[in-house]
């Protein structure tokens, strides 16, 4: 199979330095699809905010999408020879009872996490800013968008339950899940993008660019 060869990807790959901030081994997946030249510089953000002062997880996921992007793109901004694009990215799980899921801190956690979900629907949000900063000081674009899936679970037996989480692999996953993965075998349905459950809205971050360029910003 051929490689997808985008003339505006190729564009913006040559005339900007782009940045992934996410140390994220399945965004990277998913960007490489895409044959854009990028480097990746995760961000140092502690990802502590409040959940309580926000009004929904949709500005909560984006508020941390937002500061990851602005937290690399002021350590780069002054060491680049040619504008920037950084690309921020948070994903969160929301359950049936409006309680927002993170990582889990333990594999305990993960099991009480996963016997909440079982058998309900829940809902992924990403949310994905784009920062673009020109040569001149002050010239900046801020672009945001967020993206939500529905995902429906079957119930959840005690074995799987267990066998699951002995995988390890919930640890490092929003919701202790992951659906491309072992998780396929007890979710039944998602009402959306399926990449936007893995942690990327590919679709929407293409759709971001595509805007940008006919704004004239890339």
């Amino acid at each position: 199979m051929n490689p997808l060869l985008v003339p505006l990807i190729e564009s913006i790959g040559h005339n900007f330095r782009v940045v992934l901030a996410s140390g994220s081994p399945r965004r990277k997946e998913l960007l490489d699809r895409l044959n854009l030249s990028y480097e990746v510089i995760p961000s140092n953000f502690a990802e502590d905010l409040d959940k309580s002062r926000f009004a929904s997880a949709a500005d909560y996921v984006i508020s941390n999408a937002v500061i990851k992007a602005q937290e690399v793109y002021q350590r780069i901004r002054d060491q680049s020879n040619k504008p920037v694009v950084v690309i921020g990215a948070d994903t969160v799980v929301v359950s049936s009872d409006g309680v927002i899921l993170e990582k889990p801190a333990s594999p305990e956690d993960a099991a009480d996490t996963l016997k909440g979900l079982s058998g309900k629907s829940n809902m992924v949000y990403t949310g994905v800013c784009l920062i673009i900063g020109g040569t001149e000081a002050g010239n900046v674009t801020i672009e945001k968008a967020i993206e939500s899936t529905e995902v429906t679970f079957d119930e959840l037996d005690d074995d799987m339950l267990q066998a699951y989480v002995s995988t390890g692999e919930p640890t490092d996953k929003a919701g202790s899940y992951a659906y491309q993965s072992y998780a396929c075998f007890f979710i039944k349905e998602i009402k959306g993008d399926f990449y936007n459950v893995v942690g990327f809205p590919c679709a929407r971050f293409y759709q971001m660019l595509r805007d940008l360029h006919r704004r004239g910003v890339l």
